[in-house]
């Protein structure tokens, strides 16, 4: 780079540094739910590319159906409504996921084969770990500002005191980060239930589905309109799901009660 230029850039680049930074803190949160809770966890029994290319495009769909609702009949405020809900599901959804993984798991396991119920009842082990970190990462984000309130690095002053209250500043971010992302990672893998039993997830999703949609109640808009995005959604993940437990039938030898 020319000397000459370095003046003129520099104001852009302490403009980037910050978001530079908060990238850098996400990805590192990001890549450590990534190891915890995909990498580290069971592997899934069975993959079907034609469902999981069936089911990102039904994601992507979605969104347009989404975006092109809210283009033509909402405003800026339906916008940040629209873009709120999404937060709150996402952060709603891992503990639908425990509040009804046991129901799903327990209706599987009872209706297995007394030979195979030791060894699915053995395969929780999984999931329950996948659980205990999941409680881990929330449980990390009080007792950061719990630490940080013990060590008052303010008191401390000078330089050390400034690096203190910026190191525990990242460290509070990246914990944050570290739940959304563990939020999202385990809501998409069903915290590993899939070792369990491989219709686990997809029998999950379609609860989970029609739980969410009674939570949320009906979306803005015309009634007619409200009623076809409230049930539309749910319909065709609940239409997916069991399209994916046929093929696990019929392609993998998989049944629901074994």
């Amino acid at each position: 780079m020319p000397v000459g230029l370095i003046p003129v850039l520099l104001p852009f680049l302490l403009l980037l540094s910050p978001l530079v930074a908060l990238y850098s803190i996400a990805r590192g949160a990001r890549l450590t739910a990534w190891r915890l809770f995909v990498r580290g966890g069971a592997p899934v029994p069975v993959h079907d590319p034609q469902v999981a290319r069936l089911k990102t495009l039904r994601t992507w769909a979605a969104v347009a159906v989404s975006i092109a609702v809210v283009a033509a009949l909402g405003s800026l405020r339906d916008l940040d409504q629209h873009l709120t809900e999404h937060w709150a599901t996402l952060l709603l959804t891992p503990w639908l996921l425990i509040a009804s993984g046991p129901v799903v798991l327990g209706v599987l396991i009872w209706l297995a084969p007394p030979t195979r119920r030791a060894t699915m009842r053995a395969a929780l082990r999984g999931p329950l770990r996948q659980l205990g970190l999941f409680f881990g990462t929330l449980a990390l984000i009080p007792a950061l500002f719990y630490g940080l309130d013990l060590l008052n690095p303010s008191h401390v002053g000078g330089n050390l005191g400034t690096l203190l209250i910026l190191a525990c500043v990242v460290a509070g971010m990246w914990s944050v980060f570290l739940f959304l992302f563990a939020s999202a990672t385990v809501a998409r893998t069903g915290f590993g239930t899939a070792a369990v039993h491989p219709a686990t997830p997809a029998l999950l999703t379609s609860v989970l589905v029609w739980e969410i949609a009674a939570i949320g109640g009906l979306p803005n808009g015309p009634p007619v309109l409200a009623y076809v995005l409230l049930v539309g959604g749910p319909a065709t993940v609940t239409a997916l799901s069991c399209w994916e437990i046929s093929r696990l039938r019929s392609r993998y030898g998989v049944r629901l009660r074994g």
